[in-house]
């Protein structure tokens, strides 16, 4: 569905307040699986993150029926809409002025994609598949490795008619810079056009374990936008490959849960200087949620779970064979490593509740 951005709208992704010069859309999708009673929602949405205070708008309207989960997450594009998230010091570093009918807007046509993906269920398939791609365009921006694994699925009904397509890949939406003016979805969105054009159905497109992952610069057009848009068709391509030769199953069994986690104390990165990091870790406690939710959905032998934040690549592929969604249900910052947060390296910067955010999330330590 699509969400109108008008002129003088926030825009989320950079530090400041931006704001569109000119009307612009983007769009969120939604697939649900169903096996027996129970549910799975997922959502993509041309956003930055998913505030708490959006994602509760969207529950409140969506009115989810009995044993129904919501995994909702942001295309993290850089230049998409903002203003969802009361708060000075988010605004500040990059979500974008708090603007009440931009959030009612942007909840509201989510809760509305919901509700016609509920409606539309149908007896179908499933295909599954992954590949970890080597040569694919993300590149690591600051220390570990990246995670390059695709995992692409696609739900057809009886007839054989795509429903829906699902791409996950760690890679950070920012080839639009901080002078666009224009509402985007960058190369998620470019992607998830390029599969609609191919299987004429919804194609959500998600970011993986890619807090330290950055785009391949080489060999792409100069003008920032068409380098989105090759990127885009590159990720879609590999996906509806890799799906061609996908096994499909039915009937596979489903199962949904989602878990509360309390968090530690905020606290200033040991990159900040010494005399001011006491200082900083107070100032953090203003914007620092205590609790955040995790949602992992398993479908057969597939898992996928939703991390509120951003996850560096050697937290997923030490969790493998399960599959990470970032920015899902919320955002605590960056979730590096701890032994590389400890020593200050890496996205250390960037965390905001010290080394031990990804214990605290359940998820593995590198291995």
């Amino acid at each position: 569905m699509t969400i109108e951005v008008p002129r003088g709208s926030p825009l989320a992704g950079y530090a400041g307040w931006r704001r569109a010069d000119m009307d612009g859309r983007v769009y969120v999708r939604a697939l649900v699986i169903r096996s027996g009673e129970v549910r799975a929602i997922i959502v993509a949405l041309d956003a930055l993150l998913v505030s708490a205070e959006l994602e509760e708008e969207v529950l409140r309207r969506a009115q989810l029926p009995p044993r129904t989960c919501l995994l909702l997450a942001a295309t993290h594009t850089h230049s998409g809409p903002g203003g969802t998230w009361d708060n000075l010091i988010a605004e500040l570093g990059g979500s974008g002025r708090y603007d009440p009918a931009l959030l009612n807007t942007i909840a509201q046509t989510t809760a509305d994609a919901i509700r016609g993906a509920l409606g539309y269920l149908r007896a179908g398939r499933l295909a599954i598949a992954q590949v970890e791609w080597a040569d694919g365009p993300s590149v690591v921006r600051s220390a570990g490795p990246v995670d390059p694994t695709l995992f692409a699925m696609q739900a057809r009904d009886e007839s054989g008619v795509v429903v829906a397509t699902l791409a996950v890949y760690g890679m950070h939406p920012t080839v639009l810079s901080s002078d666009t003016s224009v509402a985007s979805g960058d190369w998620p969105g470019a992607a998830a056009r390029a599969i609609e054009q191919e299987t004429q159905a919804p194609a959500l497109v998600l970011q993986g374990a890619g807090a330290n992952a950055t785009w391949a610069r080489d060999r792409l057009p100069s003008d920032p936008a068409l380098a989105a848009d090759e990127l885009g068709n590159r990720v879609a391509q590999r996906a509806l490959d890799l799906l061609e030769t996908a096994a499909w199953q039915e009937g596979a069994p489903l199962s949904c849960d989602v878990t509360l986690h309390a968090l530690p104390a905020a606290q200033a990165s040991v990159r900040v200087p010494w005399p001011l990091r006491r200082a900083v870790s107070n100032v953090l406690t203003w914007w620092a949620p205590p609790f955040a939710v995790r949602t992992a959905i398993a479908i057969g032998a597939a898992r996928v779970s939703g991390i509120p934040g951003e996850l560096v690549g050697s937290l997923a592929l030490a969790a493998a064979p399960e599959h990470f969604v970032g920015l899902a249900d919320g955002y605590v910052g960056y979730v590096e490593d701890p032994v590389r947060a400890m020593r200050g390296e890496g996205e250390a910067a960037r965390t905001y509740y010290g080394p031990g955010l990804a214990h605290a999330l359940g998820v593995g330590e590198e291995r």
